[in-house]
């Protein structure tokens, strides 16, 4: 019985941080991709610009790890919004590799407004 309720408790013990290191893991991948989004926006060159996205593109790929669970049934899941943004990521990429750095920052501004839009579907803070 002792046995049953310890290995019960360290079950769960796990779970719970396995839950924790998912959503810390999260945090830091929403945390690179903003801190880097600020820095291709600020980039004033292609090698800046493509480290920048490569990164973002880093984040969103560790971050599609974690299938997240929306309160609305109607919302996008969260696989759709990463696939979004990755789609995203790839297209003001190849922007930037043909030397048309300006206009990947004007196609670059969907890429925030797919990060919003999962932030508005799954951010209930």
């Amino acid at each position: 019985m002792i046995k049953k309720t310890v290995a019960t408790v360290m079950l769960s013990a796990a779970l719970s941080f396995s839950s924790l290191s998912f959503a810390g893991a999260l945090e830091q991948n929403m945390m690179t991709l903003g801190k880097n989004f600020k820095m291709f926006n600020k980039a004033d060159n292609q090698k800046d610009a493509l480290k920048a996205l490569d990164n973002m593109k880093a984040a969103a790929l560790d971050a599609k790890k974690v299938k997240l669970k929306a309160h609305d049934v109607k919302a996008p899941s969260s696989d759709t919004l990463y696939s979004q943004l990755l789609v995203e990521i790839e297209k003001t990429r190849l922007l930037v590799q043909s030397g048309k750095l300006d206009q990947a920052k004007v196609e670059g501004k969907k890429i925030a407004l797919v990060k919003d839009q999962g932030h508005a579907v799954y951010n209930h803070h």
